[in-house]
């Protein structure tokens, strides 16, 4: 029996001889190998699980982004008519209801980008004309949103 030290019981009346001590040392050495065999097994299954699950919650992180951004690409010709009705015609009722709109869609993750007066990115912008230095936004024609870091869709703009 292996109880952790590298000694087993031996019963007295047992042959005590020096190849029946060799025997049991070999059955000692075979059994901490094995064992370190399986530990090691064990340790790479269990590294192999954690990783498994890191994967997991990235791919479905990454499902989620999806869903939402298709979400939003499904609202966005609302969001379109909302945002050129207020520029042709501002109203209270109307700004309102374009707040709590996309109050909705920024408690879901999603952003809205693209504002005059701040830098030009071209990985968040479209640029449709340029009117002077091309490094600061002028006006914003068309507004983009993202979800993370994922753009759903650039803003259209004036630099």
């Amino acid at each position: 029996m292996l109880d952790g030290s590298d000694e087993e019981f031996i019963q007295e009346d047992e042959d005590q001889s020096p190849a029946a001590i060799k025997k049991l040392r070999e059955k000692l050495a075979t059994a901490i190998q094995e064992k370190q065999e399986y530990l090691d097994g064990w340790q790479r299954a269990r590294a192999d699980f954690v990783n498994f699950k890191k994967e997991e919650a990235l791919l479905l992180a990454d499902k989620e982004d999806r869903i939402k951004a298709e979400f939003v690409e499904a609202l966005l010709p609302s969001l379109d008519s909302f945002e050129m009705a207020l520029k042709h015609n501002p109203s209270d009722e109307l700004a309102l209801v374009e707040k709590q709109l996309i109050s909705s869609l920024q408690k879901m993750g999603v952003e809205r980008f693209g504002a005059e007066g701040e830098a030009y990115d071209h990985y968040k912008h479209e640029a449709l004309a340029q009117q002077g230095d091309g490094e600061t936004v002028r006006s914003v024609e068309r507004s983009g949103y993202k979800v993370g870091e994922r753009i759903i869709r650039p803003a259209q703009v004036i630099i």
